[in-house]
């Protein structure tokens, strides 16, 4: 969420906050009780996470995104044996929010497009980007017999609109429609390219090296914070996608 200025944690407070961050991210559920014990004051701040100068998280939400990362069933071998650590890990750290929450139903719809500027995801409120699918204007592929709609469809899911791509879908748009003459230009193509590359280049390399090295190494917060947002982000939005493309 977007915050105003003094409702976040000061610079100091939020520095210590980076080491709950991490625990958070790693599923680390000694650690974050730890973090609890130790510095109650800033466990409290949690919600308030400064990513940048304007922007807060709340960590607790880092669980969810592992949550939808994690438990997807589609892995490779050689790194299945992570896979269900992290799984046991994650059920631990709901587990640990439940206990916290007071209640066993904890589940949040993120808003991911809030977070634009941290991962691939257009912002739904520039209108430039409204009338631009992938590198031409709509009209440009309207013109050549495209339907409006699948446009649309595409637009929604690169600005991250869950509602407006169900509805599109619901309509009838199809997610499988190449735009150019490449066979890699529709909107499931975009999502699932990406899911591969984040996961792969990005967020189980992270985890992989967080097996050998611990916390003794440098992080890079707001890029990890962008990698694993991005990732349940687009697993989320293929999800969506295939539930309706199965149909097509």
């Amino acid at each position: 969420m977007k915050s105003q200025l003094n409702d976040i944690p000061a610079e100091t407070e939020n520095k210590k906050l980076e080491e709950l961050f991490l625990a958070v991210y790693f599923n680390d559920l000694e650690k974050v009780i730890e973090f609890k014990n130790q510095y109650p004051e800033q466990y409290a701040q949690k919600e308030k996470f400064q990513i940048d100068e304007n922007t807060t998280f709340d960590l607790t939400n880092l669980t969810f995104f592992n949550q939808t990362i994690w438990f997807d069933g589609d892995w490779i071998d050689d790194i299945k044996p992570l896979v269900e650590k992290h799984r046991q890990r994650t059920e631990n750290m709901l587990d640990f929010w439940r206990a916290e929450l007071g209640r066993q139903e904890i589940y949040r719809q993120i808003e991911y497009n809030y977070y634009c500027d941290f991962f691939y995801c257009y912002d739904l409120n520039d209108p430039e980007n409204n009338e631009v699918v992938i590198l031409d204007p709509i009209t440009y592929f309207t013109e050549r017999g495209f339907r409006e709609i699948d446009l649309r469809l595409y637009k929604s899911v690169e600005c991250f609109d869950f509602v407006e791509v169900e509805k599109l879908l619901k309509q009838g748009a199809k997610t499988n429609i190449h735009f150019y003459e490449d066979g890699d230009s529709s909107v499931i193509s975009l999502i699932s390219g990406e899911v591969s590359f984040l996961a792969s280049c990005q967020v189980i390399p992270e985890f992989k090296i967080f097996e050998t090295k611990g916390y003794n190494q440098n992080f890079d917060i707001a890029q990890m914070f962008g990698d694993i947002l991005g990732l349940a982000a687009y697993e989320e939005m293929y999800h969506l996608l295939n539930k309706y493309g199965k149909e097509e």
